[in-house]
């Protein structure tokens, strides 16, 4: 099993998933959330001896069950020593997992379980796609409750809460909750540029970009061909300039033709309009393109993420070894995206980033229990902690690990109070409105009228 080099310190209680729902996307190599450097020293406790159930679902009767487990988190390199712990500490186990990039996840899945060949296991969001998948899903908290005894004293009752449906079916178990609008920064590049300090509003943002563009950088790689992306920025913005008017109109309670979001889809404009991203930015993709191929690349000083991608603020995280700025040992920070307010106003938004759902055709309900509990409150959520790939769902886990960037503890202090405070989800409910922002999003960035585009939005509510 490979060997943690380093653990970067992150905690960020539970509680902040009151806030919010992934995202999109990511992980190392995964799209929406990335996943960091270095997994963290563990001891693996021994296999508990259970009995077989009634279908034979256990070591103890001498077969070995095999889960088959669907997502794009974890990633490649951290689900090697991630299932390698899981199977050590429960032998007759096995986990046989796929990950996919996000953004296909979702199409391949879909065909799966329309056909009845979908996994025993599978990553979600919060949000709409969880209301369309609920069906295929087995009722966690009875499933949980038959299998995991205590399991909702130990689990953040405001994740579980966002893993919730409409109708009040818990779909998954949360796994991780993220922040979200932020920025990777290259401080190095910044200094070349004679950029001071982090911008926290938009005209220090909009001076950065003139600095970087001066010096042959583009100011802010976006993956704006990520829809996921956009509406984040979108829900995070508008609660800058009216807090919580987002989830109003969502309910219906407020026009989304009300000149807040005239004025947060024109600050969106605005980034593309003042050369604030990059050129061509609605054609490419954040992971891995924005990351990789820019921020990486050292081409970019700043890149938009969230609060999953801290790893990189430790030079010895692998995920730049090999790498532009890790062969130029550029020093990286994270900050919050400048304010899009007037008055300068700060907020984020985060939630529970992925959850685990069980497939109710899973005829080893119990062992696909262990391996969720391994996740959520076990070894394998440690591992996450320590790997700076989200916050905690589970009541009973800390981060572990050490700081060595020189930017490192800043940017989690910085992030942490950003989160902390928190204006709302980051996802909307209503999978119908959210597609209509997400499309009404392109076609701003790509000069259209802001408020024509949001009199479309408001005609999807309308019909809902």
């Amino acid at each position: 099993m490979k060997k943690m080099k380093q653990a970067a310190a992150l905690f960020m209680t539970a509680a902040l998933a009151v806030s919010a729902a992934g995202c999109g996307a990511s992980g190392n190599d995964a799209s929406g959330e990335t996943g960091t450097e270095a997994a963290p020293e563990t001891t693996q406790a021994p296999a508990a001896e259970a009995p077989a159930d009634e279908s034979g679902d256990t070591a103890a009767s001498g077969d070995e069950v095999t889960l088959t487990f669907w997502s794009w988190l974890p990633t490649i390199e951290q689900s090697e020593e991630m299932i390698a712990g899981f199977e050590e500490a429960n032998p007759g186990i096995k986990i046989d997992y796929t990950r996919t990039e996000q953004d296909d996840f979702f199409e391949k899945l879909q065909v799966a379980m329309a056909s009845g060949t979908g996994p025993d296991l599978f990553g979600m969001t919060t949000g709409p796609m969880m209301e369309q998948y609920a069906k295929f899903s087995v009722d966690m908290k009875a499933t949980a409750d038959q299998y995991w005894s205590g399991w909702d004293g130990k689990i953040s009752t405001a994740a579980v809460e966002q893993c919730t449906t409409s109708d009040g079916t818990l779909a998954g178990m949360p796994l991780l909750t993220a922040g979200m609008t932020t920025l990777m920064y290259n401080k190095t590049i910044m200094d070349e540029c004679g950029v001071d300090k982090v911008p926290t509003t938009y005209a220090e943002l909009k001076d950065a970009a003139a600095k970087a563009k001066e010096k042959g950088y583009v100011c802010v790689a976006v993956g704006a061909a990520d829809d996921w992306v956009n509406s984040d920025w979108f829900v995070q913005a508008s609660n800058e300039i009216e807090n919580g008017a987002v989830y109003a109109a969502e309910k219906g309670e407020r026009p989304w033709t009300d000149q807040c979001f005239v004025d947060t889809m024109q600050a969106w404009q605005n980034l593309f309009t003042d050369g604030i991203v990059e050129d061509g930015a609605l054609g490419v993709a954040t992971y891995p393109d924005a990351r990789d191929q820019y921020f990486f690349a050292r081409k970019a000083m700043f890149f938009l993420t969230g609060s999953w991608h801290l790893g990189p603020t430790s030079p010895s995280n692998n995920e730049i070894q090999g790498t532009e700025i890790g062969n130029q040992k550029d020093i990286i920070g994270m900050a919050p995206f400048p304010s899009i307010a007037e008055d300068g106003t700060m907020l984020g938004t985060a939630g529970v980033d992925v959850m685990i759902c069980m497939n109710k055709d899973c005829e080893k309900q119990e062992a696909a229990m262990k391996f969720i509990e391994y996740l959520s409150n076990g070894e394998g959520q440690q591992y996450w902690v320590n790997y700076l790939q989200g916050s905690p769902v589970s009541n009973e886990i800390t981060y572990k690990g050490a700081v060595d960037g020189e930017l490192q503890q800043q940017s989690i202090d910085e992030v942490n109070a950003y989160v902390q405070n928190a204006a709302g989800n980051r996802k909307l409910s209503n999978s119908e409105v959210e597609k209509a922002i997400q499309v009404a999003m392109q076609n701003v960035a790509a000069g259209s009228d802001p408020a024509a585009e949001l009199a479309t939005v408001q005609s999807v509510q309308d019909m809902q």
